[in-house]
């Protein structure tokens, strides 16, 4: 690992983690059906963003079946449409996506789905945070996280949604992200497109000090890291997008530890994993979604039977 000044902090202990991940680019929704967080928990369920279906949707992580809608498109003011969710995440009585097209935070209650309020949204200017293409949303310490890939930043939002923190400002902006995770001992990282030759394609970030401070991942290891998920024994679980793998680091050392899915496991080009109450792990792909557990490898979501496309996110909500 190729380290910057290394100076780990106590920044943002105390996580309370949901997984999701993803980047990139989008329609509407008809007949829908809408079961909201609250209704769909006694499933066990998992969160798909759907990002060209225009759709939240909320699967079953036994097996795969689908639920229903988690909120509600049609709800949405003109101004806000087409709905382009890019990821979303449970928080108190509400759900927040973010919109990929045009950078805002949308709320949704979390019982019926229904628009509630713009959480963050971008104003003209060129003082304040801007957010473009958003890719990653979760919620640390009562604070919204949102990861821009187009703006190469992070913003750190209260519960107003007004900016608490930037990271990625000018001339340190992120390199093309597409993921990030947080340990318990607070660094921040972020997972990364080859931008630079002979740069890791996973960079720490310390809050503290606001700047990298290390970076591991050479492209011999992994070829674009999409997705970041710190694993329960604070590991990093990484998708690999153009290598068509999903691979395990260590946090510390950023040592390669090995490979968890490849093409061999039916892999299809990785953008994000999450890990389900019951501890399997789910990896979402262009061909939908693959349950890995002590039993193996299955597919239980089929991206064309269930309309996916483009699909960025998952997330495994907690109520």
């Amino acid at each position: 690992m190729r380290l910057l000044a290394f100076v780990p902090s106590q920044l943002w202990a105390g996580l309370a983690g949901l997984h999701l991940i993803g980047c990139v680019s989008p329609q509407g929704v008809e007949g829908l059906e809408v079961v909201g967080a609250e209704t769909s928990q006694e499933a066990s369920p998992f969160w798909v963003s759907n990002l060209e279906g225009g759709e939240v949707v909320a699967f079953s992580a036994e097996d795969g079946r689908r639920l229903g809608q988690v909120v509600d498109p049609e709800t949405l003011p003109a101004s806000l449409r087409p709905f382009r969710p890019s990821s979303a995440v449970h928080h108190g009585d509400e759900i927040y996506v973010t919109q990929y097209s045009t950078g805002e935070v949308l709320a949704f209650d979390a019982s019926t789905g229904v628009f509630q309020r713009i959480i963050f949204e971008n104003q003209s200017g060129y003082a304040a945070p801007r957010m473009e293409e958003p890719c990653m949303i979760r919620v640390i310490d009562g604070n919204t996280w949102v990861l821009g890939n187009d703006t190469r930043n992070l913003l750190i939002l209260d519960d107003q949604g007004a900016v608490v923190q930037e990271v990625g400002q000018s001339p340190l902006h992120l390199r093309n992200p597409h993921g990030f995770d947080v340990t318990p001992d607070g660094l921040l990282y972020v997972a990364m497109s080859p931008t630079i030759e002979g740069a890791g394609l996973v960079q720490i970030w310390d809050l503290i000090l606001q700047r990298p401070v290390g970076e591991f991942g050479a492209y011999s290891e992994i070829q674009e890291a999409t997705g970041m998920m710190v694993d329960g024994d604070n590991t990093l679980v990484v998708s690999d997008w153009f290598g068509n793998q999903v691979v395990r680091y260590d946090a510390h050392t950023g040592g390669l530890i090995g490979t968890i899915l490849n093409a061999d496991d039916e892999l299809d080009h990785p953008v994000a994993t999450a890990n389900t109450t019951s501890g399997a792990l789910l990896v979402l792909d262009m061909s939908g979604v693959l349950r890995v557990d002590r039993s193996g490898t299955e597919r239980i979501v089929d991206a064309v039977d269930e309309d996916l496309v483009w699909a960025r996110g998952i997330t495994v909500p907690t109520f």
